[in-house]
């Protein structure tokens, strides 16, 4: 668990703001236990009571709920994102569903521990608040995709803002999810995209060919 403590360390948040000192992380491995989820295995359902705070080590967690007899996705959590801390904090059940992505680690830590641990480590509450902060920036840009425009400014708006490296590693299902779409439509806003010389569409991902002209699209620039 020291190894994931240390990792935690770097990948919370922003760690040059709120660094972590060697007691911090050594209280931490203490804490942390294993949770493995199968691609495509619920991670907890709406209505669940919070337990466990948890870290994503490995993977991926797709936060959504039914609105008006849709899905809808929320946010698409990766490794370093926090995941059911806010109902810990506001005594809430989860308001959506997650569901794992791919074969997903997620590191965790008992609620009563929790607490206690942001009590006696000021510098990891210092560290946690860093990383609600940057998951509120996190959403606000979510809130972007979604009042981007179009579909096709929409589609735009998440390849630009969710690319690692020129690459979005999402299907057209989950953009179309991510939109509130059909896959269909993704498809040909796709396709038109890549007719454009602006994306070059791959099995379960997206490459950039033109991010300056996409952000144009997106109405980022």
């Amino acid at each position: 668990m020291r190894q994931h403590a240390e990792w935690i360390a770097q990948q919370l948040g922003r760690p040059e703001l709120a660094p972590l000192g060697p007691d911090d992380v050594q209280e931490l491995a203490g804490l942390l236990s294993e949770e493995h989820y199968p691609a495509g295995t619920t991670v907890f359902r709406t209505g669940d009571p919070p337990t466990r705070v948890g870290i994503i080590r490995r993977g991926a967690v797709e936060l959504s709920r039914n609105l008006n007899g849709r899905r809808v996705v929320l946010q698409i959590l990766q490794p370093g994102d926090a995941i059911g801390d806010i109902g810990i904090f506001l005594r809430i059940t989860a308001p959506y569903e997650g569901v794992a992505l791919e074969d997903t680690l997620i590191l965790t830590i008992e609620a009563v521990r929790f607490h206690r641990l942001l009590e006696e480590r000021p510098r990891f509450a210092m560290r946690w608040l860093n990383s609600v902060s940057s998951r509120l920036v996190s959403y606000q840009t979510r809130l972007t995709e979604v009042l981007a425009g179009g579909l096709e400014a929409q589609i735009a708006s998440i390849v630009v803002r969710r690319a690692d490296r020129g690459v979005v590693k999402l299907s057209q299902s989950s953009l179309a999810e991510l939109v509130g779409g059909r896959r269909t439509s993704v498809n040909r806003v796709l396709k038109r995209l890549e007719d454009q010389n602006l994306v070059r569409v791959r099995y379960g991902q997206v490459e950039l060919v033109d991010e300056a002209r996409l952000a144009t699209v997106a109405g980022l620039d």
